[in-house]
């Protein structure tokens, strides 16, 4: 915009100036006709009085002596051709100048009884008029013009040279005014020059100030226009800053909460790998339950390293998952049992499932491992936590119940809407929430104080890749 204004400017300077040559060209044009005419019928004047007797008397010798002595005696005006005619464009008597070759009478004579008609081709004008007088009245001299044929060479020059003049002044002007147009426009956008240019060094940290050097010193308005720029890229500066400054403290606290959502999930399968080896160490010397037991510390070691990879991928699902079936079942029920037999809980499983289906097992294992730990830790001695699963149409349907203290309110609000909960004690479920939408599932829960809580997760089948899952 700092280059084309200006240059439009000028542009539209030289189009005026164009504009205003033409117009007074024609109007000199014109005013040179206009005169033509005037100094043609002052000549027809001089003319008509010399032919007034010889026509009055009817005296042809003394009509053509009197159009022979006009030619000869000229100044100012030079006449080429001198005609007396009829009406109907007769030629009644001529006189030609010498030198000069035969001319027929324009058209345009016979056609208006007066005028005037520029010859372009040999540099000269026409004029005519009726030879009026009150003594010709009633008779066949009435009807009687005269017509002269003008030189007109030297006004022609003139005319010529004074347009090129008009037309060199024009366009000299015309040039000034677009370059004075020019500088004016480029001194008038120069704070846009300036505010440009340092729009366009703008990095990291947002617009560069202008410096105070490149002020304007006597321009107030344009001054307090660059104080605004400046006082707009220090704070843009500032919040650039402000927003690394959040961005930083964004990514330590996501890094302190992927530490403790790691440290909370490998807990679950430590603990069922640190009860499988007890096992080994009291019954290893039978072979069904030693085999057993290492089957158990194999699933449960690769567990532990999808969670660990899903957890520090930010909580992204891996690329492969295998589907859930009815072993996940069992070892989720093994890795609960201590936990449950420590606090004096009874854990009921009811598995419908006869064979995998095309969920993501890994995060269904972890998913019922909270769920289930969750529920054993909120259950008083003696108590129950069911486990419920079953296939319905199109989804997997997994059911637990605790006969505990009841979730409480704002804990049960934040899992069926899918929110993460902060704090410490909404930590395990806020790895159930990421979960879950990682499935694409929906949860609902129902507490009560007193009485338990009983929480339903719906997995749909048709949203998961059934492809990427290894059975």
């Amino acid at each position: 915009m700092t280059a084309r204004l200006p240059l439009a400017v000028a542009l539209m300077v030289l189009v005026t100036a164009a504009g205003t040559t033409q117009i007074a060209v024609r109007s000199l044009t014109h005013q040179v006709e206009q005169q033509f005419d005037r100094f043609g019928q002052i000549y027809l004047d001089g003319l008509a009085a010399a032919l007034l007797p010889p026509v009055i008397r009817g005296d042809a010798d003394g009509i053509n002596q009197a159009l022979d002595e006009a030619l000869r005696m000229h100044q100012g005006l030079t006449d080429r051709r001198l005609f007396l005619t009829g009406a109907d464009g007769r030629i009644v008597a001529r006189a030609d100048r010498a030198g000069l070759g035969d001319t027929a009478l324009p058209e345009v004579v016979t056609q208006a009884p007066r005028g005037m008609l520029v010859d372009g081709s040999d540099d000269s004008f026409w004029v005519w008029r009726p030879l009026t007088d009150e003594r010709l009245a009633g008779t066949a001299a009435s009807a009687l013009m005269v017509v002269a044929n003008l030189d007109a060479a030297d006004y022609v020059l003139e005319r010529r040279q004074l347009w090129w003049r008009v037309v060199a002044f024009n366009v000299l002007l015309g040039l000034a005014c677009a370059a004075l147009g020019l500088l004016l426009m480029r001194h008038l956008l120069r704070p846009v020059t300036l505010l440009t240019r340092h729009l366009q060094h703008s990095g990291e940290q947002g617009p560069e100030p202008v410096a105070p050097g490149d002020m304007p010193v006597r321009d107030g308005e344009t001054t307090r226009l660059l104080h605004a720029y400046n006082r707009m890229a220090r704070a843009m500066q500032e919040r650039e800053t402000l927003l690394t400054r959040m961005a930083e403290q964004e990514r330590e606290a996501v890094l302190g909460r992927l530490a403790a959502t790691l440290a909370h999930e490998v807990r679950n399968p430590l603990a069922g790998v640190m009860t499988a080896i007890e096992t080994l160490r009291k019954f290893g010397d039978q072979p069904g339950v030693r085999t057993e037991a290492l089957d158990f510390m194999e699933r449960g070691m690769r567990a532990l390293a999808d969670v660990t990879d899903a957890t520090l991928a930010t909580h992204r699902p891996p690329g492969e998952s295998h589907a859930f079936g009815p072993l996940d079942v069992r070892d989720v029920e093994r890795l609960v049992e201590p936990q449950a037999r420590r606090a004096s809980v009874t854990l009921i499983v009811e598995n419908r499932l006869s064979q995998a289906v095309p969920v993501a097992g890994n995060e269904v294992r972890q998913v019922l491992l909270n769920l289930l730990l969750n529920a054993v830790k909120a259950s008083a001695p003696g108590g129950r936590v069911t486990l419920r699963c079953a296939l319905q149409t199109g989804e997997l349907r997994l059911e637990v119940v605790d006969q505990g203290q009841g979730l409480p309110g704002k804990l049960a609000r934040d899992l069926e809407a899918g929110i993460e909960p902060a704090g410490e004690a909404g930590l395990g479920v806020a790895v159930v929430v990421r979960l879950v939408q990682q499935l694409r599932g929906r949860v609902t829960v129902d507490a009560h104080p007193d009485r338990g809580t009983r929480i339903v997760l719906e997995v749909p089948l048709a949203l998961v890749r059934t492809e990427a899952l290894v059975p």
